[in-house]
């Protein structure tokens, strides 16, 4: 079962509350690795009508769609790790998206040597789409206060300093990304020659349009979506769903935390499916710096493993993700950084 824990807590004074709702939060992160939470402040700003707000992006016209397609998909654009991939990003056409960096709300940070991971984010003409960028940046804003409470939290669980996670957050690159996936034709009947793609699950077929992976970063903030189909796989191996009340948001722990508390954390494999009506979709991925040095927390019996900087891992990752196929080279990493996840099984893939 998906743990629901009210975090309202956290936002208070009560210690007695805090360190209740703590462990609570640390015993889901630790057995579950995926978590609903509800109790979240700024409800107007993270409420249905400011994500319905954002998006109208999907509504552009095809041509105005176009103009913030990444590079790669558009070569006379400039953007190429922000703005629109689209349908045809991956063979399936199963979904496109649009993501969005930290200035939305905040000038970027100037650097002596520039980082594409701090490539500026492209945004729709203001004219076609209203507020919709005062809208992004209250969202934004207000999902990096919502990730920085539960990393306070995690790290008063662990025993260490909540420094250590609020300062590698601080100037951190966390990327909205708002996901449509078309209406699809979903078979009523699945024979035994039909493609692995579909499923059959409580009586009903469906269509897996978001492959089973496990998110490859630190946490992963999702809004809840009026139409159903994410699931989360347990220790024996099930797929539940998961229920988001209105105004709740799905929760769940990425690798790179897994790896970076060695393993008191658990990473949770997750899927997308659909009944075959369009579905959208509003992750938040809470990143912190790409300079952070990712190494041993001072945790007691932790198991050693070589630092590397998240910027290199993060740019290594996302171009295995289909829509970044074939970019590696436009980041190369420092000489001796080396995937801290050789080994593991982390699909090519992102709720």
């Amino acid at each position: 079962m998906i743990p629901t824990i009210d975090i309202q807590p956290l936002f208070t004074s009560d210690s007695d509350e805090l360190a209740r709702i703590d462990q609570t939060i640390y015993r889901a992160a630790h057995q579950s690795g995926f978590m609903v939470i509800t109790g979240a402040p700024h409800q107007t700003e993270l409420g249905p009508d400011r994500r319905q707000s954002m998006l109208r992006l999907f509504t552009l016209p095809a041509e105005e769609q176009r103009k913030l397609w990444k590079k790669n998909f558009e070569p006379k654009n400039p953007n190429l790790y922000r703005g629109w991939f689209p349908l045809h990003s991956a063979d399936s056409f199963r979904r496109e998206g649009f993501e969005i960096g930290p200035d939305c709300l905040r000038p970027l940070p100037q650097l002596a040597v520039p980082d594409l991971l701090y490539e500026p984010s492209v945004f729709p003409p203001k004219n076609l789409l209203p507020d919709w960028a005062a809208h992004v940046a209250d969202f934004y804003r207000a999902m990096e206060h919502i990730g920085n409470v539960l990393m306070a939290s995690i790290s008063r669980s662990l025993g260490i300093s909540e420094s250590i996670f609020s300062n590698a957050f601080q100037d951190g690159i966390s990327t909205l990304r708002l996901l449509r996936y078309p209406e699809r034709g979903v078979p009523q009947h699945t024979a035994a020659n039909e493609p692995s793609a579909f499923i059959r699950h409580q009586q009903q077929n469906f269509e897996i349009v978001c492959g089973a992976h496990v998110d490859t970063g630190l946490v992963t903030l999702l809004a809840d979506c009026d139409v159903p189909g994410l699931q989360a796989q347990t220790q024996s191996g099930d797929w539940l769903d998961v229920e988001i009340p209105e105004g709740g948001f799905a929760v769940n722990f990425g690798g790179l935390l897994s790896r970076w508390t060695g393993q008191r954390l658990r990473a949770t494999r997750h899927r997308v499916l659909s009944a075959g009506p369009e579905r959208f979709s509003i992750p938040f991925f809470f990143e912190p710096r790409p300079d952070t040095l990712i190494m041993p927390l001072p945790i007691p019996n932790i198991k050693p493993f070589k630092p590397f900087l998240f910027g290199d891992y993060l740019w290594d990752k996302t171009t295995q993700f289909y829509e970044n196929y074939g970019l590696e080279h436009l980041r190369p990493a420092h000489p001796d950084y080396q995937d801290p996840w050789a080994s593991s099984v982390m699909v090519k893939d992102r709720t």
